[in-house]
């Protein structure tokens, strides 16, 4: 209130410890393409592991883009990734007609319960989907008419099982329809199954693994270890899915939650396989359980959250998404309802499921993004100064097109710098063309053609470096050709996080790069002098002493303080840190209150970045010099801060004096 109009006592709390905050200056960001995860969206990777898990493993499509990240990463920990598809092409792999679901908004805004009639899809759109299978049990999972036997005069006859010796690999049965070699459609097995063999011979019950996938195959069975037991002819056989009794603790019945609404028989249990062995390495590999979910749409766990099988898979599964209902079921509420077992697998003569649902993804494509993808649904997503936090853009085996972009887009928000390396402008091992496998001159030539003609920009607010590093891919054990980029950029945040920001991240204290095997091009003196007359930063092997960052240049041809990588990243953390604060000032009185207030808040700052180094001298303005009457009357507020940048040493010049032996070196020197 502003005045008190009766006796009283009225407290106030006058805040006048405003300072200038710390900045985040060190994340860095990347859009490109990737072999899986989500699309089109800002995703935080920590680490390589973590890059891995969400986008996964390199190859000869994707190398480029998961080692630019993984250098980074080698450096840093804090990177914002963009994976980009053509849209128009990819398409997750499905158990029905197939479907582009792009990222988590995409699904529950657009593709969720859009008609479509897919059980369930891959998490992400790509070729990788169509290595998963969803297995779906009400019961023990095991399939046969009894017992989980497979017999009938309508499918396999029991009689005509071959003999097994100890250590077979595998065996063969008959149909006793036909009298020849059974097509194994019927049997319906898949790798990573389970059989089980019964009878009074061989021991007892005998159990193997199927190593591959032999539906539709007319051939022998082949199994995963050799036969420890005999089984002779005759012998009765089942098969188990993918070890569905020890996935699981418990056979699904019925649900607590729904046996204490009055329903019955809800209860399933599925499980997601790496059917073909492309995320795990191992064919038939359990990725996910989710044990004693619910049929019962508003069924809930112990803890309260959801129990409903959909949106316990939508909300927990790496791998896939839950969409069309399950056939033979209506999926429904729990009070009293007795909800029917699902079919599917059961429904086919000969097989005698009993109450499961086994389902293979397919018809999942990748698509390699154009430059208009790339930028448009991928970079775009870091224009917003205001709403992305972002310092460092690492541009990969981006074309000149791209980084002519992303120059741009760095321009315009002022805060953050682009990382470029030369590029060919072709995707793939063909990227480093302008520097593998040719000689010095040539690859100088190139180099600087791309810079000056090809790339032709200027700004303090990007990087160019000389080329691309041989490094070593664990993943698939070859040797590649990646962009430098991705590695100067991991510089420069280790850098800010060892020293400051201004720190140059150049030289042989800051400047070593990680996990080189042999350089592209490894510039004499002769050629780093040409380079770096173009604003290239030469990256250099030296005998025993590592690959180093030889130069910290910004691509700025107008030569001035901010042509150097420390002096723009100074400048940087001043203006975003200051301006952070200023925003406090708006809406108040433009007198010598506030100005005296901006200026106590600004000093202490300037003076402690002076102290590590950042600047040699500052001056801050803001009083009635600047804030005359004619720009308090627009409503404006001007303060002038002037820097005296601190200078990185570039040239080293020793000057050694031979002097007569008589000479005093007091006289001399001085």
């Amino acid at each position: 209130m502003g005045f008190q109009v009766s006796p009283g006592v009225n407290v106030k709390e006058i805040d006048l410890t405003t300072i200038v905050p710390a900045v985040a200056t060190t994340q860095a960001a990347f859009a490109g393409p990737f072999k899986w995860g989500p699309c089109e969206v800002r995703t935080n990777v920590v680490s390589e592991d973590d890059l891995v898990n969400t986008f996964w493993k390199p190859d000869n499509t994707y190398a480029n883009s998961f080692f630019t990240c993984a250098n980074f990463l080698g450096y840093s920990n804090n990177l914002q990734v963009v994976r980009v598809v053509d849209t128009s092409t990819a398409v997750n792999a499905g158990d029905g007609t197939v479907a582009l679901v792009k990222n988590d908004e995409h699904w529950y805004g657009t593709v969720q319960d859009a008609g479509g009639d897919n059980t369930f899809l891959a998490k992400y759109p790509g070729v990788l989907g169509n290595s998963l299978a969803v297995h779906v049990f009400d019961d023990d999972g095991s399939k046969g008419a009894t017992g989980g036997l497979v017999t009938g005069a309508d499918g396999l006859q029991s009689t005509k099982l071959t003999a097994i010796a100890v250590g077979d690999l595998s065996f063969s049965i008959t149909n006793g329809n036909s009298g020849g070699d059974t097509n194994y459609t019927t049997l319906g097995a898949s790798a990573g199954d389970q059989i089980q063999f019964f009878g009074s011979g061989g021991g007892g019950r005998v159990v193997v693994t199927l190593e591959n996938d032999v539906t539709g195959v007319s051939a022998d069975i082949i199994i995963t270890s050799p036969f420890r037991d005999s089984v002779p002819a005759g012998t009765s056989f089942g098969i188990i899915r993918q070890n569905s009794k020890s996935a699981f603790l418990t056979v699904p019945t019925t649900t607590e939650d729904v046996a204490s609404a009055g329903g019955t028989n809800d209860a399933m249990n599925i499980l997601v396989i790496d059917e073909d062995g492309e995320f795990s390495g191992t064919k038939g590999t359990i990725l996910e359980r989710f044990e004693n979910v619910s049929k019962a749409t508003d069924a809930i766990k112990y803890d309260g959250s959801g129990n409903f099988y959909k949106d316990v898979i939508n909300q927990e599964s790496r791998y896939i998404w839950a969409d069309y209902d399950l056939a033979g079921i209506t999926t429904t509420t729990k009070a009293n309802n007795t909800f029917a077992n699902i079919t599917g697998d059961g429904n086919v003569a000969g097989q005698h499921f009993t109450a499961s649902i086994s389902t293979s993804l397919a018809g999942g494509l990748d698509a390699y993004p154009s430059d208009g993808d790339i930028y448009t649904k991928g970079w775009a997503e870091f224009e917003d100064a205001e709403s992305v936090d972002v310092s460092l853009l690492l541009s990969g085996e981006a074309s000149a097109t791209i980084q002519r972009l992303l120059i741009d887009l760095c321009d315009r928000r002022k805060d953050c710098i682009a990382l470029l390396s030369p590029t060919s402008g072709s995707t793939g091992a063909a990227a480093a063309n302008l520097v593998k496998n040719k000689t010095a001159s040539q690859a100088l030539e190139n180099i600087r053609n791309f810079r000056n003609q090809t790339l032709n920009k200027s700004s303090s607010y990007a990087v160019l470096d000389s080329g691309f590093k041989y490094q070593y891919d664990r993943y698939n054990d070859v040797y590649r050709y990646v962009p430098l980029n991705g590695d100067i950029g991991g510089l420069i945040a280790r850098s800010e996080v060892e020293q400051d920001a201004w720190w140059s991240p150049a030289g042989f204290s800051r400047g070593q790069i990680k996990g080189v095997v042999k350089l592209a091009f490894n510039p004499k003196k002769a050629h780093r002098d040409d380079l770096y007359v173009d604003q290239i930063n030469p990256v250099v092997a030296f005998p025993g002493e590592g690959v180093v960052l030889y130069g910290d240049k910004t691509l700025q041809s107008k030569p001035s303080a901010f042509d150097r990588i420390n002096v723009r990243r100074l400048f940087i953390v001043l203006e975003k840190a200051i301006a952070t604060a200023a925003k406090f000032s708006l809406f108040e009185f433009n007198d010598e209150f506030t100005r005296s207030q901006f200026r106590n808040m600004v000093v202490p700052f300037l003076r402690d970045v002076q102290a590590r180094r950042g600047i040699y001298d500052f001056k801050v303005v803001c009083d009635e010099s600047n804030n005359p009457g004619s720009v308090i009357d627009r409503n404006e507020f001007v303060a002038d801060l002037y820097i005296k940048p601190a200078r990185a040493i570039n040239f080293i010049t020793l000057n050694f004096i031979a002097t007569p032996t008589g000479v005093d070196f007091s006289e001399v020197g001085g």
